[in-house]
């Protein structure tokens, strides 16, 4: 990542320290690994092997050039009669789990998949459960991932009666039917093991259930069952797994918006009115800081540097340039102002007539000379980083939904790009300026410094207008 002219980034420290997210991947063949890690990191998996079809060594690291905050292993299932595969396993897990071994070679996650037995066969075979109480002895977090839950539905409604099939509530009736079977087929054999987490996939919505364990497993417990992950990590930067698992996968925007917040809280956003980081230096520099900040944490598939080559920038500053002066001194740029009324969040919402205006208007000649000079704590200079924080993390949340759905590796586009600034200005923009000026208006700047929840205002706006 190029980042020439920025403020020190927080994404370098943590990225130094924890560059990619370790995943054990553990499961026979056919229960669905390649295609899950396919689509949750938003990769192309395309291992050469050298061995048989089926045989693969823990100990290689696997990765991709479309996802560089992802390192593979992969373990063959656990066979009956066969002790191999399991002691193979056990071992990797007590090396890359010990004390002395850095964050960044430790085995951050382990995803054990399991097909969900449709036959009434046995869910856990002996060597998964010798394998889970290992990675639980060990500390290292685990999600058991059931795979193929959608053949378990089928069969579900191939047992309903005629009348059930014509019933309104058919769809319900299998809902209901398929979670009641799930847990009595899957997760009544995990009760003795409390500190276990779950998922079931089926389709793309079940890999978002996935990701959301495993922050879970990394990050802390509900009901407070789960505390291994927090005290293993602790000691060696948990903080930064967490993070690092919020860059890599690519299947939920909520993960990735929390990552975005979670980064500009620790570095930049803390503070925002009186942070001694940012003023006293250009404009310009914080802005590009702050540009360089969130990007890093969306990872992109982005070959091309199209977020951060100069021009994207350009585009929010564009749309920013607006929330910063007074109406007065924008009625000196332009002979027409009306149009730019909506656009500012100073008038009504925004309106498909008006959003072609903003487009069109380029950046202004007086906007890039006031972003240049040295500025002061001024509600001015608040709302336009407040503004870009907000404009640039639903611009990513928009371009996230629009991605999400294109076949690995999804490589980014400028057409893309485009869509994403469209479609954000063409639904929360004007909300979201109109939010910040009259936060920022509301009071004199020395309140705001003094009270210091700037920051505060920038994450409700983005929890507000970003994708749920």
């Amino acid at each position: 990542m190029k980042s020439g002219g920025t403020l020190p980034l927080e994404t370098d420290k943590i990225l130094a320290k924890c560059p990619r997210l370790r995943v054990l991947v553990v499961g026979k063949s056919g229960t669905g690994k390649s295609s899950l890690i396919n689509h949750v990191f938003g990769i192309k998996q395309q291992v050469v092997s050298h061995q048989a079809r089926g045989v693969c060594n823990i100990d290689d690291e696997i990765t991709s050039p479309d996802n560089s905050r992802l390192i593979l292993h992969d373990s063959m299932g656990f066979e009956p009669g066969q002790a191999t595969n399991l002691q193979n396993a056990i071992a990797f897990l007590k090396a890359r789990s010990a004390e002395h071994v850095a964050i960044q070679d430790q085995v951050h996650v382990v995803w054990l998949c399991i097909k969900i037995p449709h036959a009434g066969g046995r869910v856990l075979e002996t060597g998964d459960e010798k394998f889970i109480e290992s990675a639980l002895h060990q500390k290292v977090p685990l999600i058991i991932v059931f795979t193929q839950f959608d053949k378990l539905k089928s069969l579900v409604e191939q047992e309903l009666t005629d009348e059930e099939m014509d019933s309104d509530e058919c769809d319900d009736i299998v809902t209901q039917r398929s979670a009641t079977k799930f847990v009595e087929i899957c997760l009544r054999p995990l009760e003795r093991f409390d500190s276990v987490r779950y998922a079931q996939t089926s389709g793309k919505h079940r890999h978002i259930q996935l990701i959301r364990r495993g922050r879970l497993n990394l990050h802390g417990c509900r009901s407070g069952s789960f505390e291994i992950a927090g005290r293993s990590y602790a000691r060696h930067g948990q903080k930064n797994v967490w993070y690092v698992t919020a860059v890599a996968q690519r299947t939920s925007a909520r993960a990735k918006v929390d990552g975005s917040i979670k980064i500009g809280m620790q570095g930049y956003w803390l503070g925002l009115a009186s942070t001694t980081k940012l003023f006293g230096s250009p404009l310009q520099t914080c802005l590009k800081t702050i540009h360089f900040e969130i990007t890093a944490s969306w990872n992109f598939n982005d070959p091309d540097e199209l977020l951060t080559n100069g021009a994207f920038e350009q585009r929010l500053y564009s749309l920013i340039q607006f929330i910063v002066p007074e109406d007065k001194e924008i009625r000196s740029w332009f002979d027409n102002v009306d149009p730019f009324q909506t656009l500012m969040g100073i008038g009504t919402a925004i309106t498909a007539a008006a959003a072609p205006a903003l487009a069109a208007i380029g950046l202004s000649t007086m906007f890039i000379q006031w972003i240049g000079d040295i500025y002061k704590k001024t509600p001015e200079a608040l709302r336009c980083l407040m503004a870009y924080m907000c404009d640039l993390t639903l611009i990513m949340d928009h371009l996230f939904l629009k991605t999400l759905n294109l076949p690995p590796p999804r490589r980014l586009t400028q057409e893309d790009i485009d869509s994403a600034v469209e479609s954000y200005k063409n639904s929360s923009a004007a909300t979201v300026h109109k939010e910040v000026r009259m936060y920022a208006n509301q009071t004199t700047i020395a309140q705001i410094v003094r009270s210091n929840n700037a920051e505060e205002k920038v994450k409700e706006l983005i929890n507000l207008h970003c994708s749920k």
